[in-house]
């Protein structure tokens, strides 16, 4: 998401602690640099060790701030006031066992807890650490009093194979995830925070089914899983358990960390996941693009060109409504929302949509023009679209990221049903 002047820039104070993920940092640094952020970064004293103050001034277009700058005799201010209160969102990556205690136990020995401690502005908060002092219960436990602050977004260390060559959990969240989270909060208004999805469960689809032709050729929809993705780690930023369920996700950008997966390929794959998890959402979100046809006959082998008209013409079937199969099992408590692609004026489409919401079972349905210039696939592409519902709501969001956009469906429909 790009600022586009000086005065616009959202300025951003990025906090690295002594992990040896330190050393990825520079990467986001850049990356937060190329899109226009106005960076900060400050560095502990063991951090200091692990990559160079110099390479993160040059990178951020900004001096790097030391442990050791704290009470410096040229201050006005105490810095770490100074700095909290010039940031419009902050950065903690990676975040340490060591600064978490010192965090969460208000013990502000250093520059870095001194800032944590003084700040009332959004965070982002990306642990990293070995596997066992990650589920060291004492870090348990700081960890679980950090998700009351109501200003903190935590990323959750990721799975794989960490510094000291054992595969475990404690892995710091990939940059591209960082970012994600950094442009969903300046996609709030006033850079606010909320988590107002706590103890609710959400099930997503996303992305196309696909149908074997023959051993060689299948039918399919185009869709990159790019929005279905969006919609789960935003919902998962606001305090959701999330369900993604999907098919061959066709995005550039590391932005599956943290998200229950289940990836399918046919729509009979996706109706027998669905009636598995549909009871225990609170919300459904059916974004999925499915395929129209199938062909259910035996098809392990290549047809010949020569006959795979004939073939097609005898076993061509449509596959049937998905959406409004699994609305038969909707509970009174659950909210179900449809996704609807049209082309030409929103005039001419209305009247089909507000049909297809009757149809189809739904609670809601957001409808986005396909043939509007701009208009896309994959996460960096932009979107608008009409969402309405069985009443007589038509709420149009205009065009913009596709973050935002999740996000703004989320926040209409969560808080239209109050």
């Amino acid at each position: 998401m790009k600022t586009n002047s000086n005065d616009s820039k959202i300025k951003v104070l990025l906090l690295i602690t002594g992990s040896i993920a330190a050393v990825r940092i520079p990467l986001l640094v850049s990356q937060l640099a190329k899109e226009n952020y106005e960076i900060r970064c400050v560095l502990s004293k063991n951090a200091e060790k692990l990559i160079k103050p110099l390479s993160i001034s040059i990178l951020s277009r900004n001096p790097c701030i030391l442990d050791n700058d704290q009470w410096l005799n040229n201050q006005s201010k105490p810095l770490h006031i100074e700095l909290s209160n010039w940031a419009d969102i902050l950065i903690i990556a990676p975040l340490t066992a060591t600064t978490l205690s010192k965090w969460v136990t208000g013990n502000a020995e250093g520059l870095i807890p001194s800032i944590l401690i003084a700040n009332l502005k959004p965070i982002i908060v990306a642990p990293a650490m070995n596997t066992q002092m990650w589920l060291n219960k004492a870090v348990q436990k700081n960890y679980e009093n950090l998700q009351n602050y109501e200003n903190v977004l935590t990323l959750n260390p990721s799975e794989g194979l960490l510094a000291c060559d054992a595969i475990g959990i404690g892995k710091i969240p990939p940059n591209d995830l960082i970012q994600l989270a950094l442009e969903f909060i300046t996609s709030q208004n006033e850079n606010t925070y909320r988590k107002d999805l706590i103890n609710k469960e959400i099930l997503i689809t996303g992305g196309c089914t696909s149908e074997k032709i023959d051993a060689a050729r299948h039918i399919t929809n185009k869709s990159s899983g790019a929005m279905g993705l969006l919609l789960s780690q935003v919902a998962k930023f606001r305090g959701a358990k999330v369900k993604y369920v999907h098919g061959p996700l066709k995005i550039d950008k590391d932005l599956t960390d943290g998200i229950k997966r289940y990836e399918i390929e046919t729509s009979d794959d996706l109706i027998r996941v669905l009636k598995n998890e549909i009871s225990n959402c609170d919300y459904f979100f059916m974004n999925a693009a499915v395929s129209d046809f199938k062909i259910p006959s035996d098809n392990s082998t290549k047809i010949p060109k020569n006959k795979i008209n004939d073939h097609l013409i005898k076993n061509f079937e449509l596959v049937p409504d998905i959406l409004k199969t699994i609305s038969a099992l909707k509970k009174d408590n659950q909210v179900f929302v449809g996704f609807c692609a049209f082309t030409g004026s929103i005039e001419e489409a209305r009247l089909t949509i507000k049909e297809k919401i009757i149809q189809k079972g739904c609670d809601y349905l957001f409808a986005n023009p396909i043939d509007l210039e701009g208009q896309g696939f994959g996460s960096l592409a932009k979107n608008e679209g009409w969402l309405f519902n069985k009443e007589n709501l038509e709420h149009h969001i205009k065009k913009t990221s596709k973050i935002d956009l999740a996000n703004k469906i989320i926040t209409q429909i969560i808080y239209e049903k109050k």
